[in-house]
């Protein structure tokens, strides 16, 4: 079946066969230039030049896969596509016109296009992978090539970070220490409890934080409060009950949004318990007070591991996972994976976005960063090593798993470099 995201790779890619065209107005068309795509919303590509009989036009191109897409779109509603000059269309079922009732010309495909492009297209858009649709002939490819993409899929996920923080700066009325203090905590709560941390934070006024940074345990009595690990009534143990002191005290002080998120510890393994994470959290900003500056100052992984690993939690959990429970002593110190989780996906991120809202481009830099930051390792990392492909930086991780998440799995294999290159084979 053919997706409209292979109509915009044909065009995009002029493989429109440059033979006369004959439009559904029975028009000739001579594409003089294809425009510029657009990733927003609105028509498909901007700025196109064409000749449609003896006449110029300078303005947008819709595509579908079927004519008959443009009502079912309303298109013919909408203003935005009142500058479409021509809609291609893989396949013309009816005549289309804009909100002005003016007809715009179509350019069917179907008949254009070789049977052997299209068959290329099918297999790699039916193929019966178990990981990527290109599994079985992506290692056919140069690594140059495979190498330069994931240049280039880092940098559209550092973007998509990027954007990320300039949202939440925009609601935090350019608060960049509580905008740090949201994306770390959604680090430290990882896959199971990221979103919670970082809901609970929203919630929870950095102004309120920095006020309580000399005291450790009210640091503690606030972050477990505000994700409701403080509500137990049965508990006996005296630390428990100080901090739900405290935190009562504190709730009513700065009249607190009442917790509504919950964390979760099955599936944890006891040092990613969220009351671990809490208290390593409050431990930091306890021992750091100029937490977001520091973090800016670091330039390398090696120098992350070095100052996260200095931070120690309350003496409370040297023998304990979580409360009321005692186990054997241990040092809840931040392990090395979770260091590495944070300098790359908080960390250097943030860097790159503080550093561009001053007028300075660190791109080259942050990459050099992460390229000099080890590999990371998860499953879906270990099944693309599995196909013999490169892994060998922090930089390359992020740019796989930008790959798999945004291309691969939703099977955008015609906005893939890979892809586009298998199809021309």
């Amino acid at each position: 079946m053919i997706r409209e995201d292979f109509i915009q790779y044909l065009w995009g890619a002029h493989l429109i066969p440059t033979a006369p065209l004959k439009l559904s107005t029975g028009e000739v068309l001579d594409i003089l230039s294809y425009g510029e795509a657009n990733p927003y919303g609105g028509p498909d590509f901007f700025n196109a030049r064409l000749r449609i009989g003896s006449l110029q036009w300078a303005g947008n191109v819709e595509m579908h896969t079927a004519s008959s897409l443009w009502y079912a779109h309303h298109h013919e509603q909408d203003p935005a596509y009142g500058n479409v000059i021509l809609h291609v269309v893989w396949e013309h079922d009816v005549e289309v016109f804009d909100f002005q009732q003016n007809i715009i010309p179509t350019l069917e495909l179907k008949s254009l296009i070789s049977n052997d492009l299209v068959e290329k297209y099918t297999q790699l858009q039916q193929a019966k992978s178990t990981f990527i649709p290109c599994e079985r002939e992506i290692s056919s490819l140069s690594e140059g090539l495979i190498t330069n993409w994931l240049d280039r899929l880092y940098t559209e996920r550092l973007e998509e970070k990027t954007q990320a923080i300039v949202t939440l700066l925009q609601e935090s009325q350019q608060d960049w220490e509580a905008v740090f203090f949201l994306k770390l905590l959604g680090s430290f709560g990882g896959n199971i409890n990221g979103d919670a941390f970082e809901q609970a934070a929203k919630q929870l006024p950095f102004s309120v934080i920095r006020k309580q940074m000399q005291d450790l345990s009210q640091l503690e009595a606030l972050l477990m409060g505000q994700l409701s690990l403080l509500e137990a009534t049965d508990l006996s143990c005296p630390y428990y009950r100080s901090l739900q002191e405290e935190y009562q005290y504190l709730a009513h002080k700065y009249a607190l949004v009442t917790p509504c998120f919950r964390v979760q510890f099955t599936k944890l393994r006891p040092p990613n318990f969220p009351t671990i994470r809490l208290a390593q959290i409050a431990a930091l900003y306890h021992q750091e007070r100029s937490l977001f500056d520091r973090c800016m100052t670091l330039a390398s992984y090696e120098q992350a591991l070095e100052f996260f690993g200095k931070v120690s939690p309350s003496p409370y959990w040297k023998n304990h996972f979580s409360f009321g429970k005692e186990s054997k002593e241990s040092h809840k110190h931040l392990s090395p994976m979770l260091i590495a989780n944070l300098w790359i996906n908080t960390i250097v991120p943030m860097q790159y976005a503080y550093a561009r809202s001053r007028g300075k481009n660190t791109l080259a830099e942050c990459k050099a960063k992460l390229r000099a930051t080890p590999a990371e390792h998860n499953s879906i990392l270990e099944r693309w090593e599995g196909l013999l492909l490169p892994n060998t930086n922090a930089m390359e991780s992020q740019a796989i798993l930008q790959l798999y998440k945004k291309y691969c799995n939703k099977h955008a294999c015609m906005a893939c470099q890979v892809g586009q290159v298998l199809l021309k084979k």
